[in-house]
């Protein structure tokens, strides 16, 4: 285990101002423009998966069902979270981060899926969002 990543892991705290996590911020609340939604992002790093190698994870744990317009009468439960995610550091390069965000959602009547809002990408020090609705209009 890189010690990079390890002390992202043992310092959770560390992460806001190593992987610049307030523009991140920034750039997740541009894809929820909702009215009266106000997003608390948690951002950590883990072990998982099948080769316990390590994870960025991005989570919101409200609950944004009220929030889905028409859906909201459908829905049971709401999230905004990680899908899939990667995290490395090189001497080289220093950190690189890559993730997407995915609406989560149960339906009242049983069953669950999800679908990607955007996908980020944190290199050289900078975030950066891709596939994305309105990934063509111009940044604001």
């Amino acid at each position: 285990m890189n010690t990079e990543i390890q002390n992202l892991i043992d310092h959770p705290e560390a992460i806001r101002e190593t992987l610049n996590t307030a523009q991140l911020d920034r750039l997740i609340r541009k894809c929820f423009c909702v009215h009266g939604l106000t997003l608390q992002m948690q951002y950590s790093v883990s072990l998982g998966g099948r080769f316990n190698e390590p994870r960025f994870n991005a989570e919101n744990a409200d609950d944004v069902t009220a929030c889905a317009g028409i859906f909201s009468s459908v829905l049971r439960k709401c999230q905004i979270g990680t899908f899939s995610q990667h995290i490395e550091w090189t001497e080289a390069d220093g950190f690189k981060v890559w993730f997407q965000l995915d609406l989560r959602y149960e339906h009242f009547n049983g069953g669950s899926n999800g679908m990607t809002v955007a996908e980020f990408r944190f290199e050289n020090g900078k975030w950066s969002k891709s596939n994305f609705k309105g990934e063509d209009e111009p940044e604001r």
